[in-house]
C-alpha cells in the first residue's frame, strides 16, 4: 500500500507573497458560521481546512501579519494583499487553520460539518445533509 496523493499541495495570499506548501491532506473541513468568520470572510461562512503545523512550510513569513482576534485565536494576513494565509490557536497549538479558497488549485475538499448554525446569516439557508452543530459553543448537535 503506497503513500496517499497530497490533494492539497499548495495556497498562498492573492499577490503571492506568502505560499504555503503542504506534506500531508487536511485533517479535517469545515463550514464555520460564527460571526468572526462571517466578518473575516465577507460571505455567509469560512470553509476551514486544518492541517497539522508540521505538514506546512510557509514561505514569505517577513510578508505577514497577525491579528490577535481573542484570547486564544490569532489570524495571519498578507501585509501586501490582506489576503488571510492561516489561523492559530492556542488550544490546538499543533493544527492551523487554512480557509479552504487560498488553494492554488480546485481541491476537492468536502466539508464534513457545519458549525455555529444558530449563528449563521440569516439569508443563507442550509440545504446539504452534512451535520449541523449550534449553541453557543457551536459544537452541540443541531437538526438546524
Amino acid at each position: 500500500m503506497g503513500t496517499p496523493e497530497i490533494i492539497a499541495k499548495s495556497a498562498g495570499c492573492f499577490c503571492g507573497a506568502v505560499k504555503l506548501q503542504f506534506s500531508a491532506n487536511p485533517k479535517g473541513v469545515v463550514n464555520c458560521h460564527c460571526g468572526e468568520c462571517r466578518h473575516l470572510s465577507g460571505s455567509a461562512f469560512t470553509t476551514w481546512t486544518a492541517f497539522a503545523a508540521e505538514a506546512i512550510v510557509i514561505e514569505g513569513s517577513e510578508s505577514l501579519t497577525a491579528f490577535q482576534a481573542t484570547e486564544n485565536v490569532c489570524r495571519h494576513f498578507c501585509r501586501t494583499c490582506g489576503s488571510h494565509a492561516y489561523t492559530s490557536d492556542k488550544r490546538y497549538p499543533k493544527m492551523l487553520g487554512v480557509p479552504a479558497g487560498a488553494f492554488d488549485s480546485n481541491v476537492p475538499f468536502r466539508p464534513s460539518a457545519h458549525y455555529f448554525v444558530n449563528h449563521r446569516a440569516a439569508w443563507h439557508e442550509i440545504h446539504d445533509s452534512i451535520p449541523k452543530f449550534g449553541g453557543e459553543s457551536g459544537h452541540v448537535p443541531t437538526d438546524a
